[in-house]
């Protein structure tokens, strides 16, 4: 349930430090296994005890209840006890969590990282960071440790003061005739049961602590109504869908930078089955188009449309099945590269489906050439394959989907120009009744779209074709392109 919360939470929720990769992980595994253990083990062991103590008080009453009030009496000396201890380890609790999470986060890191930590010998580095970020679990566990020994000692303590007591005062009453030595064993035994029940609750005082951290960490999450939720089926839907796309006058900033003005009052016209180029310097906006189209984030201000809908009318699955989005950094699963392929049709693609998807990626040949042929597993992320063989497996994946919007972020980035003129033309074949937004610096993408939109300082600052920005003087698409084309990609 929780992990189902997690992947249904809105994509800006993850931009937030305290919910990396490292820290949810640690979440999903650690803190559910704590609170496994207190409803489980720990919970069985309280229900077994509170029927040892109540079983014992009831036999001490029976036998002799002025000795019997006379424990009640001193029996909250121990809840006491128990209960400083709860408070004392909550903190102890609380910060080794948060300390786990960071030392989680750095073995996520190194581990999906560990070319380039080899790569730069920086495998000492790691290990130090990690030991440093472990020396306060470390720390923490032993000053727990000192407090549970502590507490623990002192229930042991108080039991058999009581216990001191109660002969004391019993000797007295034997002596003076008012008692039996019999009853007196009775109340001691069970006296002994109560106080054994109480003392194996306290030392679950622990437990309960990080059960109680944990919880809240789980029920935070499991409490928490994503802004934007896909599983939330209500919402239109369009049976005919053309693709026009409109920003109106919109306003954005990442939650997670929020002095950071990304687009001031932009509006944008993106026509149906036409192909438009976002160009600009690095951070102006142009994937976050492709982000607010997706509704990965919704804007501070004004609207966008699809075929004339704001989008937030739109029902959020299926306005994202009706899109194909392929990025410059594809992200591939440790699954079988046919299993890729077919997750553009929710893996219930056919053989011949995934084989032609893969032929118009130009993806085929490379995948037929491997030993396992579409059986290759990926790897993690992909890292069996080079950047260009999983641009064209997500390609393919892409045109699985057979979209109505085809997304492309650098899509062809780290293909050669032959694959590039190959993999282009056949989007073109797919995409022809389509709408196609392209995110590229490569002049060989930008110069045959339709449209090229240069964006600057939040708005759209030039737009039009490539043969009638090239001649603007002082321009800045003209500029961008005489500062590009002294670089070998672009020649």
């Amino acid at each position: 349930m929780c992990f189902e919360k997690v992947v249904y939470m809105e994509v800006s929720w993850f931009d937030e430090g305290e919910h990396s990769s490292g820290a949810i992980g640690a979440r999903l595994s650690t803190d559910a296994a704590s609170l496994r253990g207190l409803v489980g083990d720990a919970l069985g062991f309280v229900v077994q005890n509170t029927a040892t103590v109540i079983a014992g008080l009831i036999i001490a009453f029976v036998a002799d209840w002025q000795l019997a009030l006379i424990i009640l009496v001193l029996l909250p000396l121990l809840g006491v006890n128990g209960y400083i201890q709860v408070q004392f380890t909550k903190g102890f609790s609380a910060d080794a969590k948060k300390m786990y999470e960071d030392a989680s986060q750095i073995a996520n890191d190194a581990v999906g990282s560990i070319r380039t930590i080899v790569s730069f010998c920086a495998e000492e580095k790691v290990i130090e960071l990690y030991q440093r970020k472990c020396e306060g679990p470390i720390k923490n566990g032993i000053g727990q440790g000192i407090v549970t020994g502590i507490g623990f000692g002192l229930s042991f303590f108080l039991q058999f003061s009581v216990f001191a007591l109660s002969f004391y005062t019993r000797g007295l009453l034997v002596s003076a005739g008012k008692t039996t030595f019999s009853a007196v064993f009775q109340v001691f035994f069970a006296l002994i049961m109560t106080y054994i029940g109480l003392a194996q609750s306290t030392s679950l005082a622990p437990d309960v602590s990080k059960g109680k951290a944990s919880a809240a960490s789980i029920f935070a999450i499991l409490d928490r109504q994503s802004e934007i939720d896909s599983s939330d089926n209500s919402g239109m839907t369009v049976e005919h869908l053309k693709g026009e796309i409109e920003f109106h006058h919109v306003s954005f900033k990442y939650p997670s930078r929020p002095n950071v003005e990304i687009f001031n009052n932009l509006c944008l016209t993106i026509s149906h089955g036409k192909t438009i180029a976002l160009v600009g310097e690095s951070g102006s906006g142009k994937s976050t188009v492709i982000s607010l189209i997706q509704r990965f984030y919704d804007p501070d201000s004004g609207h966008i449309t699809l075929d004339g809908i704001e989008i937030q009318k739109l029902q959020l699955k299926w306005l994202r099945q009706q899109m194909g989005l392929v990025s410059q950094e594809p992200l591939l699963f440790n699954d079988p590269i046919r299993d890729n392929i077919a997750y553009g049709k929710d893996g219930e693609a056919t053989e011949a489906e995934i084989i032609a998807a893969a032929e118009l990626a130009n993806a085929h040949k490379f995948i037929s050439s491997l030993q396992y042929g579409y059986d290759t597993i990926a790897g993690e992320r992909g890292v069996q394959l080079s950047g260009r063989q999983k641009q064209r497996v997500a390609m393919a994946r892409a045109i699985m989907k057979a979209p109505k919007i085809l997304l492309l972020d650098e899509a062809t980035s780290a293909l050669d120009a032959e694959s590039e003129r190959v993999v282009q033309d056949a989007l073109d074949r797919v995409m022809v009744d389509g709408t196609t937004v392209v995110v590229a610096h490569r002049l060989s993408t930008i110069k045959g779209a339709d449209l090229i939109a240069v964006v600057k300082n939040g708005v759209i600052a030039e737009k039009g074709k490539h043969e009638t920005l090239i001649n603007i003087m002082d321009g800045i698409y003209a500029s961008l392109v005489a500062l590009h084309m002294q670089l070998p990609i672009l020649r």
